[in-house]
């Protein structure tokens, strides 16, 4: 039975597991996957970091005295450049975010809800670098990445990897700034202060009134020796502080509210009907195809063999072989896809398209063993009942052993009389 299966199933058994992996696999499954990471990595960054706002370069000052007031809970100050940066012998142009202020990380998008993969061992000059970084430059837990940093290169390690900071576009890296390093970079600027800061709010409402209202970016202030007199430093001094800035200021809260929705499923749903739909035509093609049937009545049920077996082996293959196609290439399209993939994107929706397989597979085979019950039964009543042939053979053979016994019975009634004749003569 199953060398039967082997010759006359399987090449249409590989064939149907790959049709149904590739469509329900890549048509259907992957787009709703891809389509729910790229929902969730622009939610990401507001919901799981503690920023409520970015703020335009704020001075050291302004560092230094603005927590605690204003409604304003903490800071995280940073310098930021995009600059080129060489890894693994290869080279990238990306958004490189400095900070002298690293204790207060955690508040940013570089905290533990969004950590990926971390060093376990201590580096002495760390670098946090995002998924898409490490997809682009092919870089691991441990590589080196060298900056740019004026014309003087410096070399950090990566020691955590973090879900793409997609505020920057093409995601951005983070490092540690020291005083020297510090010192030197605000030497070559124009400006006293930083590039921007992170903002965390322990009274919203009063943080929100003064940001949008008072706020005044004096990192932008150029020292008073960098004018010819100071008429021209007044002018550029009363341009900076009678300026509105809400519009620079970036409302994480406003952000996440505009951007908080739930990703379909139906692309799911439907690949979960279109797997169910082949199979069953496949079961049903198979079963119509009538060299099964002829053979299970010429060789297989006259001797009392059973045939179940047959669509068992058919039932185990075509489901096994179709789930695991399936989650193969679903498995390969998710480790090639060009945007960060989080578990929670995955889920059991995809679980759905095995499930419709795993059902459909047992449907078949309860139709296929109600196939087997029927024509069993109809090979045995034929069995019992002679055809017309078969009785006309019978009635000619009971006819022609008539006709026998008479000839046989004449025969003995002559001798008989003959003998009697011969025995007067005698007499």
């Amino acid at each position: 039975m199953a060398g039967y299966w082997f010759r006359h199933r399987l090449a249409q058994t590989l064939v149907l597991g790959l049709v149904l992996a590739i469509i329900a696999g890549l048509l259907f499954a992957y787009p709703c996957i891809l389509g729910q990471a790229e929902r969730y990595n622009s939610q990401s960054v507001y919901k799981n970091s503690e920023i409520d706002f970015i703020v335009p370069e704020p001075s050291f000052e302004q560092v230094r005295d603005l927590p605690g007031t204003h409604g304003i809970d903490r800071v995280f100050p940073f310098l930021m450049t995009k600059t080129e940066v060489f890894v693994n012998g290869r080279s990238r142009t990306t958004t490189v975010l400095l900070s002298d202020l690293f204790q207060n990380v955690d508040m940013t998008m570089y905290s533990p809800a969004r950590l990926i993969k971390q060093s376990s061992a201590s580096i002495n000059r760390p670098i946090l670098v995002d998924w898409q970084f490490c997809h682009d430059m092919s870089a691991r837990i441990g590589d080196i990445v060298s900056i740019m940093i004026g014309a003087t290169p410096v070399d950090y390690t990566i020691t955590a990897i973090y879900e793409t900071n997609n505020i920057y576009d093409g995601g951005a890296i983070l490092a540690p700034l020291g005083d020297e390093l510090l010192n030197a970079i605000m030497e070559q600027s124009s400006n006293s202060g930083y590039s921007g800061m992170y903002v965390k709010a322990i009274d919203y409402a009063a943080c929100q009134t003064y940001l949008t209202t008072e706020y005044r970016p004096l990192g932008r202030l150029k020292s008073a020796e960098q004018f010819e007199n100071e008429a021209q430093y007044q002018v550029h001094y009363d341009a900076i502080m009678s300026a509105g800035y809400a519009n620079e200021i970036t409302d994480f809260r406003v952000r996440e509210s505009s951007l908080d929705s739930a990703g379909s499923t139906t692309m799911i749903w439907i690949g979960s009907a279109l797997s169910a739909v082949i199979l069953f035509a496949f079961n049903l093609v198979m079963a119509k195809r009538g060299c099964e049937e002829g053979y299970f009545l010429k060789h297989c049920i006259p001797k009392g063999q059973d045939v179940r077996p047959y669509y068992a082996i058919s039932f185990i293959v075509e489901v096994f072989w179709s789930i695991t196609a399936y989650a193969f290439i679903l498995t390969l399209r998710v480790k090639s896809a060009p945007v960060y993939i989080p578990e929670a994107a995955l889920g059991m929706k995809t679980a759905v398209i095995p499930l419709a397989i795993l059902v459909t597979g047992l449907i078949s085979l309860a139709l296929n063993y109600s196939m087997v019950s029927t024509i069993s039964k109809q090979a045995k009543s034929a069995s019992s009942v002679q055809t017309p042939f078969q009785a006309n053979t019978s009635a000619n053979a009971d006819s022609q052993g008539q006709v026998n016994e008479d000839a046989r019975l004449e025969g003995e009634e002559n001798l008989q009389s003959t003998a009697e004749h011969s025995d007067t003569e005698h007499g």
